[in-house]
């Protein structure tokens, strides 16, 4: 899988309406009779919004899991996932499990249209041109391609990745973060300071599949 994630800090509102819904992914399941039903609420902020598809409402469920509860996301649904997807425990995922475990709890990421607007477009234009990275196929920077947002924001970080053709198994790759210097995308994902956040996942002409998250500080007022 190939990934790229790049961060951006500029002094950029978002009203942001939150619903905070049960969670209707897995509440049946073994792995979450450790989480109250309160918590799978709040980390299905994402539920009733109508601009993301199952699987990218399912991956913002799970990046909440994570940061509300590092260890416990660990415990429960990492573990067995590993299993499932028979993924080798080498050094690397070792010592990000040794690295959840350490972690402390943040707030969890809610959905926004702005955002997820602005990484469906990326990742539409990524897939169509057959690009990677964070410029866009016109030339555009990461920088340039902002500067739409900055009365919204007042920071953004992006993160992307190829081949995946789940979200959720794109952002299990983003976390372990392998090949990547000073793990930049994992930093992304649990950086307390974020509070909004916007997916894609969209096909691609060389990688079939590539996934686009967008995670913003929203400017205040």
């Amino acid at each position: 899988m190939v990934s790229w994630f790049i961060r951006g800090r500029f002094f950029l509102v978002v009203v942001i309406a939150l619903s905070i819904t049960a969670s209707s992914i897995a509440q049946e399941s073994d792995l979450f009779k450790l989480w109250p039903d309160t918590t799978l609420a709040k980390a299905n902020s994402a539920a009733y919004v109508d601009y993301l598809s199952e699987t990218e409402k399912e991956s913002i469920f799970y990046m909440n899991l994570l940061r509300i509860n590092p260890p416990l996301f660990v415990e429960t649904y990492f573990n067995d996932y590993l299993k499932e997807k028979d993924v080798k425990k080498d050094k690397l995922v070792k010592d990000l499990i040794k690295e959840l475990e350490k972690t402390r709890k943040m707030e969890p990421l809610n959905p926004n249209e702005k955002l997820t607007e602005f990484a469906r477009a990326h990742a539409k234009d990524m897939g169509e041109s057959g690009r990677t990275g964070h410029n866009s196929s016109s030339g555009k920077s990461f920088r340039e391609r902002i500067s739409e947002l900055e009365h919204h924001f007042s920071a953004i970080n992006e993160n992307c990745n190829y081949g995946n053709e789940d979200a959720v198994d794109a952002l299990i790759d983003l976390l372990i973060d392998r090949n990547v210097p000073n793990f930049g995308h994992r930093r992304n994902i649990l950086d307390p300071e974020m509070r909004l956040i916007g997916v894609a996942l969209e096909p691609h002409k060389r990688w079939r599949y590539n996934y686009v998250q967008d995670f913003g500080i929203a400017k205040e007022k």
